[in-house]
C-alpha cells in the first residue's frame, strides 16, 4: 500500500485518525475486488480484450459472441461430453471428389471428440491406413452471406491440412470458400480460397500471409461474405479479399484435418468455438 505520509512523525492527530480511515476503506474495497495487478479471468470463453493479435505466436483470447453491428445466428461451444448430432454430422458430404488429397483418409466418426470445452478432430496412422476425421452441418444449418468464425489451434506435421469450408447448397463441389486453411509444413502461414465454376471451366482466387505459427495457441480466424465481397480475417486482421466470383446460395460448413502424402506422425486439429452471423 502507498505511503499516504512523507514524513515519519506527524502531530496532527486529527489528520492522522482521517489517513488511518482513509487505509482502512481501501484495504476493505481491495479485500473485496481483489487487486487490479493480479485480478484473473476466469472464464476461458468470456475476454474484454479484442482480436486484434499483438503477439501473433501466442494466440488470442476468445472476445465473447457478441459483435457490434451483427446477429448471432449459430453457435457451437463445444461444452458437452459430446458431438451435437443436431448442429453436426461426422461423416463427409456426399459430394463426389470432396477432399482431394494425394492419400484420402479413411474418414471415421471415431475420430472426432469432444472435451474441455472443444472439439478434436485426430489423424493417426492406422494397420489399414490413415484414419481422420470430418464435421459437416449439411442438412442442419446453411446461410447466405454473414460471418463465419471459428476458434482453432491447427496442427503441425508434414501432411496435416486442416481446413473450414463452406460449401453450397444444393450439395455439389463448387462454389467454395475456404475460410480458414493451412498446411501442417508451414503452420504460420493461412491459405485462403475462393472457387467457383466459370462458363467454361472451374476458376479460383487464391492467397496466403504470414501470420505467426497457427499451431502455438488458439487463433480466431474469420470470413465476412456479402453480395459484393469475401474479407478474410486472422485475429482480428485483414488479410486478405476476392471481389470475382462470390457466391449469392446457401453454404454449409465442413470442418476437417486432411491427411496427404508425408504424413509421419498423428495431428490433431483442437476447435474452441464455431459462430456464424448476420448483418444486423
Amino acid at each position: 500500500m502507498p505511503q499516504l505520509f512523507k514524513h515519519p512523525i506527524v502531530r496532527n492527530v486529527p489528520l492522522v485518525a482521517a489517513g488511518i480511515a482513509v487505509l482502512a476503506l481501501l484495504a476493505s474495497l481491495e479485500a473485496q475486488t481483489g487487486s487490479p495487478r493480479s485480478r484473473k479471468t476466469t472464464s476461458r470463453k468470456t475476454s474484454n480484450t479484442t482480436t486484434t493479435n499483438t503477439n501473433p505466436t501466442a494466440g488470442t483470447r476468445d472476445a465473447g459472441p457478441q459483435i457490434p453491428g451483427w446477429n448471432l445466428k449459430f453457435q457451437e461451444e463445444f461444452e458437452g461430453n459430446g458431438l451435437n448430432y443436431s448442429k453436426w454430422s461426422p461423416h463427409p458430404p456426399a459430394t463426389a471428389g470432396w477432399g482431394s488429397l494425394v492419400d484420402a483418409p479413411d474418414w471415421t466418426p471415431e475420430a472426432v471428440s469432444v472435451s474441455g470445452g472443444q472439439a478434436h478432430i485426430a489423424a493417426r496412422l492406422a494397420a489399414s491406413g490413415i484414419n481422420s476425421g470430418v464435421i459437416t452441418t449439411v442438412g442442419t444449418f446453411a446461410q447466405t452471406y454473414g460471418r463465419f468464425e471459428i476458434r482453432c489451434r491447427m496442427p503441425a506435421g508434414a501432411g496435416l491440412e486442416p481446413l473450414f469450408q463452406l460449401l453450397p447448397v444444393p450439395s455439389g463441389e463448387l462454389p467454395e470458400i475456404d475460410a480458414a486453411h493451412s498446411l501442417g509444413s508451414d503452420p504460420a502461414t493461412a491459405l485462403f480460397g475462393n472457387r467457383w465454376r466459370g462458363e467454361r471451366t472451374e476458376r479460383s482466387y487464391t492467397g496466403k500471409y504470414g501470420v505467426g505459427d497457427l499451431s502455438n495457441g488458439f487463433h480466431v480466424i474469420a470470413v465476412e461474405w456479402d453480395a459484393d465481397q469475401i474479407v478474410w480475417l486472422v485475429d482480428g486482421v485483414e488479410r486478405f479479399h476476392s471481389y470475382e466470383g462470390v457466391p449469392h446460395q446457401p453454404m454449409y460448413m465442413a470442418i476437417s484435418l486432411g491427411v496427404g502424402g508425408g504424413t509421419t506422425r498423428p495431428g490433431i486439429f483442437d476447435i474452441d468455438y464455431v459462430r456464424v452471423y448476420a448483418r444486423s
